[in-house]
């Protein structure tokens, strides 16, 4: 297996040393160990210098992408692992990083500039309906008693009929839906490492549902690497799902005669990133031009019942940096995004109105089948948000329904409308002036 940077270690994979081949100079090992030290522009000088001392050593063209990559030097990236393409084609995963690449370098071209944003609704309506993390089930670590019966027929009891009557229907997908495949993430005595795998015949959960596209750009989404992440998008693609994750990966779909384009960010180098502004930016730019709608899907923020409050600022959990999230979206509709969905912090977070468009900063947990907790932090508390949108972006009406987590992780319609209240209070702490109002009938208001 090839080396690795070290920021792939985000996704737990095993590290691998290079191995000693007297047919490779000096300078190759030199610039790996200047990779591993985050050293990017020594690496980049060293991995150049082996390259031109062995131009069909794969392995130096494929590290020296990698330097380029950090150093935001795409077309140096591209140029690299296209070398690598003619010389070792069957390299694992340089087809999944090459594609990246270029979708990246794609983005980068993208204007920001004098995007005239409509705050007057006008056109057609489309209905949205949108959860947080969705988690269900897992065979790892649990086996078959981390899994729902059947298909998972009963995991979302209650729930179809908000989904099913919605013109498109989102949630964040956690953890790779695969059979068989093994995960590395985590070593087998540790106790602080998750790391999940759902058969992939609980896609019928998800269809049952009525959900149309999905978020896999997460945390987990790499829980099994990239064999699991294609196989995600295998099952889905098979299921008529749509999916926005990793590079180049946007959800393109029509509904009322509306075209909408959904991206997702994620705080891994699978995807764009939470804490990169400015490409997330140029990503939703560039869908704009192309799409009536453009939704932004991202997973950051801190996590946990002490992370309920949207800080205005630069965010960490677990020693990873999540992202400032208001900045993130206020950029994001700056740019073109019409509707933006935050989840992650596994709690329900504030909901304001930016410029006519609504900011959901935490969905919180949706399903977690006997994977998340539900007790304290009010991790078990959540909503379904359902939004109706003009045809320019212009938030028309929303609505917030309340929904529980049962002792297994199910959600189930909640009759305390408990999520109602922690919205309402949530905004109205975070978000004095831009807030939502929630109506004890759900409703949302907004100035």
């Amino acid at each position: 297996m090839p080396l690795f940077l070290s920021f792939f270690l985000a996704f737990h994979y095993p590290a691998v040393q290079a191995a000693e081949s007297p047919t490779e100079p000096d300078a190759y090992h030199q610039g790996v160990d200047a990779l591993l030290e985050s050293r990017f522009d020594d690496a980049r000088r060293l991995l150049i210098a082996a390259t031109k001392i062995n131009p069909n050593s794969s392995n130096s063209h494929w590290e020296l992408g990698w330097a380029c990559w950090r150093l935001e030097d795409l077309a140096c990236t591209v140029r690299a692992w296209e070398r690598v393409q003619q010389i070792d084609p069957r390299r694992e995963e340089l087809a999944h990083w090459l594609a990246s690449a270029r979708a990246r370098q794609a983005t980068a071209g993208a204007q920001l500039s004098d995007l005239v944003v409509d705050e007057l609704a006008q056109g057609a309506s489309l209905r949205i309906v949108a959860a947080g993390d969705t988690m269900m089930g897992s065979e790892l670590r649990k086996g078959p008693a981390g899994l729902a019966p059947g298909h998972g027929e009963d995991l979302f009891t209650g729930c179809q009929d908000i989904f099913r009557a919605a013109d498109l229907a989102f949630l964040n997908l956690e953890g790779p839906l695969a059979d068989d495949l093994p995960s590395t993430k985590c070593r087998p005595d540790s106790t602080a490492c998750y790391a999940f795998r759902t058969p992939s015949r609980y896609v019928a959960a998800l269809s049952g549902l009525g959900v149309d596209v999905v978020s896999l750009a997460n945390n987990h989404a790499m829980d099994l690497g990239t064999a699991g992440q294609e196989a995600t998008m295998a099952t889905l693609d098979a299921a008529g799902i749509a999916h926005a994750g990793r590079f180049g990966d946007v959800a393109r779909l029509e509904a009322n005669g509306i075209s909408i384009s959904l991206l997702a960010a994620a705080t891994s180098s699978c995807c764009l990133n939470v804490n990169d502004i400015d490409e997330v930016a140029q990503a939703i730019a560039l869908e704009a031009s192309r799409s009536d709608l453009v939704i932004l899907s991202f997973h950051g923020g801190a996590e946990g019942g002490k992370a309920r409050h949207v800080p205005g600022k630069p965010e960490v959990a677990w020693g990873e940096q999540r992202g400032d999230v208001k900045a993130l979206a206020r950029a994001a509709v700056d740019a073109g995004a019409d509707l933006v969905l935050g989840h992650g912090p596994h709690v329900l977070r504030a909901m304001e109105v930016y410029r006519g468009r609504l900011v959901a900063y935490s969905l919180g947990n949706f399903c977690g089948y006997k994977q998340f907790g539900t007790r304290g932090g009010s991790g078990g508390t959540t909503v379904i948000l359902e939004v109706e949108l003009a045809a320019n972006g212009v938030l028309r009406a929303a609505k917030l329904h309340p929904v529980a987590l049962d002792s297994s992780g199910r959600p189930r319609p909640d009759a305390s409308g408990l999520g109602l209240r922690h919205v309402r209070e949530l905004s109205e702490a975070d978000f004095s002036q831009t807030g939502v109002r929630v109506g004890e009938d759900g409703v949302l208001g907004w100035e």
